[in-house]
C-alpha cells in the first residue's frame, strides 16, 4: 500500500513538475552544414541548466519556413522565437507581432555582438538580433580555369572553355524559383544595378530591375543559358542546393555561393582543387557583392519572454556559437570569435574583405511578393517565353502595383 501511494505522489510530483515547466518554441532554419544532431545537443544542454524550461527547436526548411511562420501568425499560434531572413522584418513588423529584442538581454551580450551583422532594426528599435551574416563569393576550379577572372566577362571566357558537358559545365545558374533572389543578385550588382531606385532621402523608389544594368545582366545569363549552353541544361530544374551539389561533385567550374559551400567542401574533402575569390563585376564597373543577414526575433504573443531570452542568452555563448557557425560557414556575429582560428580561411577572408561594396536585399515590406514576381520573370526568360527586357519591364510594373496596394 506504501509503495502504491509513493508511486502515485511521485506521479504527481512529475506531472506538476512538468505543469510549471515553461515552454519556449524556437522555429530553426535549416541552414547547409547545420546538422539536426547540433540542435539536439544544443536543446538538451540547454534544459539540463535550465530544468524549468521545456524548450522546443523545430527545424523548418529554409524554402517553407516564410510561408509556414505566417500561417502560424494567422493562427495566432507563433512560436516564441524565429529564425527568418531579415528582409522580412517590415512585413512582419507590418503585422505588429514582433516584439523588441533588446529590453530582454543583457548589456554583455549586446556588446558581443557585431555591429557590422546588426540589420534586424526599424529606426532605432532592434526587432532582430543577428544569427547569419556573410557576403557571397566565388568558388572555381583552379585547375581547370587557370587565374581568377576579375570581369565577368572573363569568367564567361574561361567557361567556354572548360565546359565538356555531361562531365562539366562551366558555370552553374540557378534557374528555379528559390527563397532568395540570389543568382539575378549577383550579375545586377556586379553591373552596377540595384532592385530600386533610391530617393534622395534615402527611401526607396520606383522597381529598377529593368533599367539597362538590370536587363543587361539578364540578358549575359540567358546568353550563358541558351546561347553558349555553359551552364548545366534544364536550369528550370534546378535550386541553389542542387547547382550546389553540381560543384560539390565536380561537375562546374564556377559556382557562386556561400560559406556554407565552404563548409560542404571542408567536410566532404572532394578529390579536385578548388578555391575562392570575390565575385567579379561586369567590365567597367566596381565588385559589388550580396551581403545576406539573417535574424532571430521574438514575438508579441510569447508567454515566455524571459524564458525565451535566457535560451538566446545560452546560444550566444562561444562554445555553441563557434560550432554553429563552424558549421553553416559563416563570419561569426560575436566580437569574442572575431579571431578564433576556425575564421581564419580564405574563405572567410573572402567574404570579409567583399563586405566593402556590397548589398543587401531591400528592406521593404512587399519583398516576399516582390522576390516572386522577379524569379517568374528569370524563368520565363530561361524559358523562352520572354525576351529579358520585355520579361523586367512587366515585373517592375507587377512591384510598383505590388507597393501601392
Amino acid at each position: 500500500m506504501f509503495k502504491r501511494l509513493l508511486m502515485v505522489f511521485f506521479a504527481v510530483f512529475l506531472i506538476s513538475g512538468l505543469a510549471l515547466a515553461e515552454p519556449v518554441t524556437v522555429f530553426w532554419a535549416e541552414y547547409d552544414g547545420d546538422t539536426a544532431d547540433y540542435t539536439t545537443k544544443l536543446e538538451q544542454a540547454f534544459k539540463k541548466e535550465n530544468p524549468k524550461i521545456d524548450l522546443q527547436i523545430i527545424r523548418v526548411n529554409w524554402n517553407n519556413l516564410h510561408d509556414r511562420l505566417l500561417t502560424f501568425i494567422a493562427g495566432k499560434k507563433e512560436p516564441d522565437l524565429s529564425v527568418i531572413g531579415t528582409r522580412w522584418l517590415l512585413e512582419l513588423n507590418d503585422l505588429n507581432v514582433l516584439e523588441p529584442i533588446d529590453k530582454y538581454l543583457s548589456k554583455s551580450l549586446m556588446n558581443n555582438i557585431d555591429p557590422a551583422a546588426i540589420e534586424g532594426k526599424i529606426g532605432n528599435t532592434l526587432y532582430g538580433l543577428p544569427m547569419a551574416y556573410g557576403t557571397r563569393i566565388m568558388y572555381y576550379r583552379p585547375d581547370l580555369v587557370g587565374d581568377v577572372p576579375k570581369t565577368f566577362e572573363e569568367l564567361r571566357e574561361k567557361a567556354l572553355k572548360a565546359n565538356n558537358p555531361p562531365n562539366l559545365y562551366g558555370v552553374g545558374m540557378i534557374g528555379r524559383k528559390y527563397v532568395e533572389n540570389v543568382e539575378f543578385a549577383y550579375y545586377l550588382f556586379a553591373n552596377g544595378g540595384y532592385y530600386f531606385k533610391m530617393n534622395p532621402d534615402g527611401t526607396y523608389g520606383k522597381c529598377d530591375i529593368n533599367s539597362p544594368a538590370g536587363v543587361a545582366a539578364l540578358t549575359f545569363m540567358n546568353n550563358m543559358v541558351n546561347k553558349d549552353k555553359i551552364t548545366q541544361p534544364g536550369v528550370g530544374a534546378y535550386g541553389r542546393d542542387e547547382v550546389q551539389d553540381l560543384f560539390l561533385a565536380g561537375k562546374l567550374a564556377f559556382f557562386l555561393g556561400g560559406g556554407m559551400t565552404y563548409s560542404l567542401l571542408e567536410k566532404n574533402k572532394p578529390n579536385f582543387k578548388w578555391a575562392v575569390a570575390p565575385i567579379p563585376a561586369f567590365k567597367g564597373q566596381k565588385p559589388s557583392s550580396l551581403l545576406v543577414t539573417d535574424s532571430i526575433v521574438m514575438f508579441k504573443r510569447s508567454k515566455n519572454k524571459e524564458a525565451a531570452a535566457k535560451f538566446l542568452e545560452f546560444f550566444y555563448r562561444d562554445e555553441w556559437r563557434l560550432g554553429f557557425d563552424k558549421n553553416t560557414g559563416f563570419p561569426p556575429v560575436t566580437k569574442s570569435l572575431a579571431t578564433n582560428p576556425a575564421f581564419q580561411s580564405p574563405s572567410h577572408k573572402t567574404m570579409v574583405a567583399s563586405i566593402n561594396g556590397a548589398k543587401g536585399w531591400p528592406l521593404i515590406a512587399e519583398w516576399p511578393q516582390s522576390n516572386d514576381i522577379i524569379w517568374e520573370a528569370i524563368e520565363a526568360v530561361f524559358q523562352g517565353h520572354m525576351q529579358p527586357k520585355e520579361a523586367l519591364d512587366k515585373a517592375a510594373q507587377k512591384v510598383d502595383a505590388l507597393r501601392k496596394k
